[in-house]
């Protein structure tokens, strides 16, 4: 599931230049990264795929938003 949350993670840094704390704390943002997430997984539960991108931050496993949003803008 780990390609899918950086796949995931990247295409919402990309379209709304967002933090993982941003998908966690707005209900816009994390509606949206859980249907993105469900796309790919199914139907699993809310605390399972936000649990998998925060611990995927803690191990330091995410490209960082600002390379993601320099590598777009070029």
């Amino acid at each position: 599931m780990d390609a899918i949350v950086i796949d995931v993670y990247s295409r919402m840094v990309r379209l709304h230049g967002c933090s993982v704390d941003s998908i966690l704390e707005s209900p816009e943002f994390r509606e949206e990264y859980l249907t993105m997430m469900r796309q790919q997984t199914g139907n699993l539960p809310e605390q399972m795929l936000l649990h998998a991108l925060m611990a995927m931050r803690k191990r330091s496993k995410l490209p960082r938003s600002r390379d993601l949003l320099r590598a777009s803008h070029s």
